[in-house]
């Protein structure tokens, strides 16, 4: 065989490689910042509903 062949199927496999690990990272990245959403969604909701109470209550 060739060792240009060789060495272009050799990095062509290794661009490939690459390119998925890239994708698996922004894909695990994504679903991380969308589960810390959700805390910060209800963490918010719950001051919400506090401060309602308060307010009903009279304190503020």
């Amino acid at each position: 065989m060739d060792i240009t062949f060789v060495f272009a199927v050799a990095l062509a496999a290794t661009m490939i490689v690459v390119v998925l690990a890239l994708i698996a990272i922004i894909i695990y990245q994504r679903w991380r910042i969308g589960e810390q959403n959700v805390f910060i969604e209800r963490f918010i909701r719950q001051n919400e509903e506090m401060r309602q109470k308060m307010r009903k209550a009279g304190i503020v």
